[in-house]
């Protein structure tokens, strides 16, 4: 938690003392951008990525990016839920700072996290932040993933193609020095299932014939 904290950290100081300016950077992330059927389902989420798999590699839906794009997001919704606040809900009615954040502190703030699927079939991972300290400002860092689906093997793979902040890119010599920095494993260890590596950035999850617990 602390590892995730210091991270937010260093994201909102880039963010305020960067040489972008603050009206290139500012953007409002409304709960229509999120995937509002995945909030709203109220079955386990684990299980029901187990059953996305098994339409993605058993089935053989020709959805089959889409359905990457849902067992993404369903496992973010999870490690959320599971490892961050357990009463995050943004698209409920509930208003209270618990449901409407990630994390909300005195001088930053998380609000939203999701997978989208872009026109040319990436993964982009939106992660949006704020502070309210001295400056009211809101952005988002968008994370474009490759993705390989190895029918063979079961398995999904996301490889970090390049990021940007709301439109801007960025160098990844920037995010190798923030995560050289930090306790990666700990962070890694926040996912409720597959294999995240920050050193090559990347992420793994195989299907199972065992279903998750």
């Amino acid at each position: 938690m602390k590892v995730i904290k210091t991270l937010l950290i260093i994201i909102v100081v880039l963010v305020i003392i960067g040489a972008i300016g603050i009206s290139k950077i500012n953007v409002d992330v409304i709960e229509d951008d999120l995937p509002t059927n995945v909030y709203e389902e109220d079955a386990d989420l684990l299980s029901l990525v187990n059953i996305r798999m098994i339409s993605l590699f058993v089935d053989r839906d020709t959805n089959e990016y889409g359905i990457v794009e849902e067992i993404i997001n369903l496992i973010i919704l999870d490690s959320i839920r599971e490892n961050i606040n357990s009463s995050y809900d943004p698209i409920s009615d509930c208003e209270t700072e618990e449901c409407d954040y990630i994390i909300h502190e005195d001088n930053y703030y998380l609000n939203y996290l999701w997978a989208e699927l872009s026109d040319d079939n990436q993964l982009i991972i939106h992660v949006s932040v704020g502070t309210d300290k001295y400056i009211s400002i809101n952005t988002i860092f968008d994370f474009y993933f490759d993705i390989d689906i190895d029918y063979l093997g079961f398995g999904i793979e996301l490889t970090l193609d390049s990021y940007n902040i709301n439109d801007i890119d960025l160098s990844m010599d920037i995010l190798d020095s923030i995560f050289e920095q930090l306790d990666i494993e700990e962070i890694e260890g926040n996912i409720t299932k597959g294999e995240l590596d920050l050193t090559e950035y990347s992420y793994k999850i195989f299907y199972s014939i065992i279903p998750f617990p």
